[in-house]
């Protein structure tokens, strides 16, 4: 990860320097991703970029950072105060707010095509692991609370529940991500709610008379 001295420039400068990385890796991938076109686009030089940054990797993971933290920012949704009520509206608003960010940042839609078809490259793969690790453990949480509030099903293991939705979630997002650039922005929502609704079924609890029946003793 970037140096803490990276950290204390000013929020408006970070971000511009990573969103500008953000755009050559989205454009050329991160094999092709020009460090010098990087640079000299900022008007830096090689020692003020290594002064931020140990290489190409690291620059690389604060990207992602900033592309998970674009997904889920810490003031979008407070799981903890999700509601039986609240919790899959809240799902949906995530989502319109994500297409949001993809119409407005084009580096978006290409950051998260590689964090869901991961380059090979030195250095990558602990990067990669790191950032899905987060994502999983937050939406194991996510689905921790939903069960809490009666929102998600029970009657399943949490690791087999864990792995349908995150298989069905992640086959979505590929699908959305590699069709984004021929869709109507109507087409786009509409498949982003069918994805939620993908989830809802998926993840609802079963009624009462679906439930398996006891057998006797």
């Amino acid at each position: 990860m970037p140096r803490p001295r990276f950290a204390r420039l000013e929020l408006q400068r970070r971000r511009q320097i990573l969103e500008r990385a953000a755009e050559e890796f989205a454009s050329h991938g991160y094999q092709h991703a020009s460090l010098n076109h990087i640079i000299e686009a900022l008007g830096l030089n090689k020692g003020v970029f290594y002064y931020y940054f140990d290489g190409k990797a690291d620059l690389f993971a604060a990207v992602m950072r900033m592309a998970w933290e674009t997904t889920v920012p810490a003031d979008a949704m407070d799981v903890g105060r999700l509601s039986a009520e609240t919790f899959w509206p809240s799902l949906q608003r995530l989502l319109q707010e994500n297409h949001r960010q993809m119409r407005e940042r084009p580096w978006f839609a290409g950051i998260l095509r590689m964090l869901l078809d991961a380059p090979h490259a030195a250095g990558l793969d602990a990067v990669i692991a790191d950032q899905l690790s987060q994502a999983h453990l937050w939406v194991k949480g996510l689905l921790r609370r939903g069960q809490e509030v009666g929102a998600v099903r029970t009657d399943l293991p949490e690791d087999l529940l864990l792995e349908v939705l995150t298989g069905a979630d992640q086959a979505a997002d590929r699908w959305l991500l590699a069709n984004w650039d021929r869709l109507t922005p109507e087409e786009r929502q509409e498949a982003g709610l069918r994805t939620i609704d993908l989830w809802r079924r998926i993840a609802n609890p079963p009624p009462a008379s679906d439930a398996p029946e006891a057998k006797p003793s």
